[in-house]
């Protein structure tokens, strides 16, 4: 039994999930994006996912291992990384009013918060990328250089709807992220978060790549969002799951091949072929609606 203890629960233990050779892990975002991660590793052989018995949430350990600003400007070289608008973002437009006051946590890809902020809505933006605040107060949106631990000093109660969309998997300190966004919301506010959903197709390859450090440090699914009800003053209001994308298709098609018949490589060699794939497509495209696609939305509501 490990002495880790987990990031969200002080008190809970955990158990080893998966052990990641650096090396490997290294070769990997060179190889599939070109970004040399060797610096984030120093010393290390190995990094170690932890699951945590009690909650079910998953993170990767040691917690140093984060990307930081440089890392995350070389990925925005990917006209993919920050899609501006996506099925999230939608969503969530869906379930606010012009009356609320709107915080958004991780303002950088920026399209969120200047499409609310066009439309008329009252949304302030947080955002550790000084770049991406210079860019957004230049075209006239509220963002602020500033973590949701410091905004909330400040903004006690304040808030009626704090959204997050793809950030809390980056976070080690994922307690004191998630208490001061609750922190800053009012009675009967809500907390919506957008995460990867790695109990979807994704969880056939472990999320790819980008789904472990520096990128990811933390894996979230269903049941560890539930969780959250039974460490915070939140109820759990509402989950959204995204149906499959067309740019996931892919993904989803290369993946399941490769994870179903992952011990079979003369089946894997048949179905991996290009005239099945086009099959298998065409047969995909007919449910995709149906099969949960890469992303979860939780929204909570606070108590009291």
């Amino acid at each position: 039994m490990s002495s880790i203890l987990s990031p969200l629960l002080n008190n809970a233990k955990v158990k080893v999930d998966r052990v990641i050779c650096v090396e490997n892990l290294i070769k990997d975002y060179k190889k599939h994006l070109n970004i040399d991660v060797s610096s984030y590793f120093i010393g290390l052989q190995e990094i170690t996912l932890y699951k945590c018995e009690l909650s079910g949430y998953r993170f990767f350990y040691p917690y140093n291992v984060a990307g930081n600003g440089f890392f995350y400007e070389q990925l925005q070289s990917y006209d993919w990384y920050y899609m501006p608008w996506k099925w999230e973002n939608q969503k969530t437009l869906s379930l606010l009013n012009k009356t609320y006051k709107i915080l958004e946590i991780g303002s950088g890809g920026l399209g969120f918060i200047k499409k609310l902020n066009d439309l008329g809505y009252n949304i302030t933006g947080l955002e550790l990328n000084e770049n991406s605040v210079k860019i957004g107060q230049s075209i006239g949106v509220n963002i602020k250089n500033e973590s949701i631990q410091n905004h909330a000093k400040t903004n006690l109660g304040y808030y009626d709807f704090v959204c997050s969309f793809q950030v809390l998997e980056h976070i080690s300190e994922v307690n004191s992220f998630i208490e001061a966004q609750i922190s800053c919301l009012k009675k009967g506010g809500k907390l919506l978060i957008s995460v990867p959903n790695n109990n979807s197709f994704i969880k056939f390859n472990h999320g790819g790549i980008l789904n472990a450090p520096p990128h990811h440090m933390g894996l979230w699914d269903i049941n560890s969002l539930k969780y959250l009800t039974n460490i915070y003053n939140i109820k759990l209001d509402s989950v959204f799951y995204e149906p499959l994308q067309d740019y996931h298709l892919d993904w989803f098609i290369n993946s399941s091949i490769a994870f179903r018949f992952k011990r079979m490589p003369l089946l894997r060699r048949f179905f991996g072929s290009y005239k099945f794939k086009i099959l298998f497509r065409r047969i995909v495209k007919v449910f995709q609606k149906f099969i949960k696609g890469h992303t979860i939305i939780a929204v909570f509501v606070k108590e009291k």
